[in-house]
């Protein structure tokens, strides 16, 4: 294995693993390897933005600094139970406002005892900012028209100065009318309107078709 920008995450080839703060266990039907008595999971790029991000060249990296996370959108965890491996000695606020996804986020966060599980709406951040507190880093992955709006109020409520956050841009969810790349001007230059310092624009297609990682620092 080779190391990768990060304590947790390793490169073998093309493929990207983190190694597995749970062995023994698959959270989403990922590959698993062992590698001197060390397991790792494969990071799917169809599965997970994150991984597509890495296999589209992205190259900013903040999480080695991370120690408290806010992550908007989580679903049922599959890319939180990958931060959660990189991100082993910090605490990820793993939000999910849905009872089902949220349902299988909590049974993965009984085993894993960085994430903390949040049931709630990313639109109202003032519910849980003072559960949450301040935070160095926030990864937003939602289905909702004003992203960047969200992200802005989340990063007012919870962020700390010159910290990173990480959005995953879907834009069909913000226009059907406008394309894809128009979106995501309009957005990035909403995003540099609101005090974000844009560093990164990551095309994520194919493997999420429609959908950017957008990578910026706060204030």
């Amino acid at each position: 294995m080779e190391e990768f920008l990060s304590p947790g995450l390793f490169r073998r080839g093309s493929a990207f693993y983190t190694r597995n703060l749970v062995p023994g266990e698959r959270v989403y039907g990922e590959e698993v390897i062992r590698v001197d008595d060390v397991e790792y999971r494969r990071i799917d790029p169809w599965r997970s933005k994150l991984g597509a991000f890495l296999h589209k060249g992205g190259r900013t990296w903040p999480w080695g600094r991370v120690r408290r996370l806010l992550y908007l959108g989580a679903s049922s965890g599959t890319t939180v139970s990958h931060l959660s491996d990189i991100l082993a000695g910090s605490r990820i606020y793993a939000l999910e406002k849905s009872p089902r996804p949220f349902a299988l986020l909590l049974e993965l966060s009984s085993r894993r005892p960085n994430v903390i599980p949040l049931l709630a709406d990313a639109q109202r951040p003032e519910l849980y900012s003072s559960q949450v507190g301040p935070v160095e880093g926030i990864y937003q992955d939602l289905a909702q028209r004003d992203q960047a709006r969200i992200l802005r109020e989340n990063a007012q409520a919870c962020l700390k100065p010159h910290s990173w956050v990480f959005l995953q841009l879907k834009c069909r969810s913000v226009t059907q009318t406008a394309s894809p790349r128009q979106v995501l001007r309009q957005s990035v230059e909403q995003l540099r309107t609101f005090g974000f310092q844009v560093q990164e624009e990551v095309d994520l297609s194919p493997y999420s078709r429609d959908h950017y990682t957008v990578v910026a620092r706060w204030g």
